[in-house]
C-alpha cells in the first residue's frame, strides 16, 4: 500500500493508526511525501520507525501532481494489490481484509471498493456516499445498497460515463499488474486522473463493490478537488472522459446524452465558485469561452443554465448570511433525497 502525502500533517496521524490497525496484516506499507512544507516528513518518519515492512521516501521537490506519486508507489510496490490510502483519510481496521477477500475470490477482478462514510475535518461523520449515487442515478443506485460485481466494459458504458463510481481512492483496492498493464495514471491531469485510470484498468477486468462503510473520506477546504475548481480546466477532463467512453465503448445515444448534460450543468454551477481573481481570469476566460463554445453544441440551453445558477447562488449567500443555509438543506434533503444534499461536499 502507499500514503502519498503533501501537507497532511493534522491528519496524518489518524490516518497510519488506521493504517497499522488493519486485520489483514501482510502488507508493505511505502510512505510517499511530496515535499511538504509543514512537520509531515518528521511524523511520517517517526511513525515508520521500527515498523517492519514500513518505509519513508519523499521528493526534494514537489511533483504537481497526486497521479505522478500513484505511479512511483506502483513502481516500488512488490505485492499483488495496491492500495493509495489518501493521507487525509482514515480507514476500517477491516477495509484490506475484505477488499483483498473479493479480488482473491475473483482473479479476474481489477478494482475492489468499499461503500464511503464522508466525514469533516474534526473526522464527525457527515453522510455515506449512498447521497451522491442516488442524486445522480435515480433508482438505478439501488445496486449500492447490496455488494455487486460486474464485467468492466459493462460498468465502463453504463455508470462511469455518468459518475466516477469510485469516489475515493482510499476506499479502493487495485490489482497491481492491472494497473500497470492499462499504464498507471496520468499525471498530467489535474483531478479526475483516477476516474481516467480506473476506466483503462475496468477496460481490462472487472469491479466488485462491498456495501459495508470501510472507508472514511474526509472533506476539507484544502483538498486537491477544491484547489482544482478554481478554474474551468477540470470540466475539459469530463469533457475528455465522456467522449473517449463515447469513442471507445458506444453507450446508449441517451445515456451518453445525459452524461454530457450532466458535465453542463456541473460547469454552470462552477462559474460562481472559480478564482476570478487577476491571477487566474486571463486563464479562466479562454478555458470558459471554449467550454461555452462546446456545450453551446451538446447541450444548447446551457445557456439557460448559467442566469439560473447565478439566482441560485444569490439565495444561497443570502440564506448562508441568515444562518439559514444548512437547516435548510437538511429540510430539502429529508423531503426531497435524490435532488438535495444533506450538506454541501
Amino acid at each position: 500500500m502507499a500514503v502519498p502525502n503533501y501537507r497532511h500533517e493534522r491528519y496524518l496521524k489518524e490516518r497510519l493508526e488506521s493504517i497499522a490497525q488493519q486485520s489483514f496484516t501482510d502488507v508493505e506499507v511505502l510512505l510517499l511525501d511530496d515535499a511538504s512544507p509543514d512537520h509531515s516528513l518528521e511524523i511520517l518518519t517517526e511513525f515508520a520507525a521500527g515498523r517492519p515492512g514500513w518505509s519513508v521516501h519523499s521528493n526534494d521537490q514537489n511533483s504537481g501532481s497526486p497521479f505522478a506519486q500513484w505511479n512511483k508507489a506502483a513502481a516500488m510496490a512488490r505485492g499483488t494489490y495496491l492500495w493509495i490510502a489518501e493521507s487525509d483519510d482514515v480507514a476500517d481496521p477491516r477495509l484490506l481484509e475484505t477488499l483483498v477477500g473479493l479480488m482473491e475470490s475473483d482473479s479476474g477482478l481489477a478494482i475492489a471498493y468499499s461503500q464511503s462514510m464522508l466525514i469533516d475535518e474534526g473526522s464527525a461523520p457527515l453522510h455515506t456516499f449512498d447521497v451522491h449515487y442516488r442524486y445522480v442515478f435515480g433508482t438505478e443506485a439501488v445496486r449500492w445498497e447490496h455488494g455487486y460485481r460486474n464485467d468492466g466494459i459493462d460498468e465502463i458504458r453504463r455508470f462511469m460515463l455518468l459518475h466516477n463510481v469510485v469516489p475515493n481512492a482510499s476506499g479502493a483496492l487495485l490489482r497491481l499488474s492491472t494497473f500497470r498493464e492499462a499504464g498507471g495514471a496520468d499525471p498530467h491531469w489535474k483531478l479526475n486522473g483516477d476516474w481516467m485510470t480506473y476506466l483503462k484498468m475496468l477496460e481490462l477486468g472487472g469491479i466488485a463493490f462491498a456495501p459495508n462503510v470501510l472507508n472514511y473520506f474526509r472533506v476539507h477546504p484544502h483538498t486537491a478537488r477544491q484547489k482544482a475548481n478554481e478554474t474551468g480546466e477540470v470540466y475539459q477532463e469530463l469533457l475528455a472522459l465522456v467522449d473517449y467512453i463515447s469513442e471507445h465503448h458506444r453507450p446508449e445515444p441517451v445515456r451518453r446524452a445525459r452524461a454530457y448534460r450532466n458535465v453542463a450543468a456541473w460547469w454552470t454551477h462552477s462559474l460562481y465558485r472559480q478564482d476570478w481573481s487577476a491571477s487566474h481570469r486571463a486563464t479562466n476566460l479562454r478555458v470558459n469561452a471554449a467550454l461555452l463554445r462546446r456545450f453551446l453544441k451538446l447541450h444548447p440551453l446551457v445557456l439557460l443554465h448559467i442566469p439560473y445558477e447565478g439566482a441560485v447562488r444569490l439565495a444561497v449567500r443570502t440564506l448562508e448570511l441568515l444562518g439559514l443555509k444548512e437547516p435548510l438543506r437538511r429540510v430539502l434533503h429529508r423531503a426531497f433525497p435524490s435532488h438535495f444534499m444533506p450538506r454541501a461536499t
